[in-house]
């Protein structure tokens, strides 16, 4: 992995590849902390863009509300 934050889907796809090498074994101490340290470092990422989508998502669908409600205003009564 270069020193560039991977996107989400970068990131994903290598968490992918050092589960598979964990769950295969047969590696040293040193290599396997390596990995999970890797690892946990794509999760942070990973963990962050999901954090970041979701405060987006929750920006337009307040956005929605907000124009409903002032369509609501804007339209007459009966």
């Amino acid at each position: 992995m270069n020193d560039e934050q991977p996107t989400y889907s970068e990131a994903i796809q290598r968490l992918e590849e050092i589960v598979a090498l964990l769950e295969r074994g047969g590696m040293g101490l040193d290599e396997t902390l390596k990995f999970y340290e890797e690892g946990a470092k794509l999760l942070s990422v990973c963990k962050a863009e999901l954090a970041s989508a979701e405060g987006r998502l929750n920006e337009l669908q307040l956005d929605d509300i907000e124009a409903s409600l002032s369509d609501d205003d804007a339209s007459p009564s009966a």
